[in-house]
């Protein structure tokens, strides 16, 4: 399914989706005529953070690495073989088409959080999220 979704740039109709395993799931649950990808580019991100020590926090901040890239892209493949989905193609941003009526494209992916986490009660396991998230937004684009 991944291979097929077609490319698109972010706009008022498709909102980037959060990158984690969370985020993946819904992309793959909301189906390819649902999502979009374009190229990432790592080029200007940034980490931030901090570190304590004796309760002191030490703020840093330095350019987001490959090996953060590897990371984030391991840790989503991890949970999305956990969903017994099989992994993204790396290297896009992943896009959600958001339905008519929403003020926000952030308004849409709230609400979708919010039903999720309705609808979830206590699972919390990703191949036991698996179909809530297909019938969740199921019901978004009915």
């Amino acid at each position: 399914m991944w291979s097929e979704v077609q490319e698109a740039e972010p706009s008022a109709s498709w909102v980037e989706l959060p990158e984690n395993g969370w985020g993946a799931l819904m992309g793959w649950a909301a189906g390819r005529e649902n999502l979009r990808r374009h190229p990432s580019s790592d080029a200007d991100k940034v980490v931030t953070g901090y570190t304590e020590h004796a309760g002191v926090r030490h703020y840093f901040e330095g350019p987001f690495t490959a090996a953060d890239r590897q990371g984030v892209d391991d840790d989503i493949d991890s949970y999305l073989r956990d969903a017994d989905v099989p992994p993204r193609p790396r290297g896009y941003v992943w896009l959600i088409r958001v339905p008519d009526g929403y003020a926000s494209p952030e308004a849409f992916l709230a609400d979708v959080d919010t039903s999720m986490i309705r609808a979830a009660g206590a699972v919390t396991h990703p191949k036991r999220l698996r179909p809530i998230f297909v019938a969740v937004l199921r019901g978004f684009y009915a």
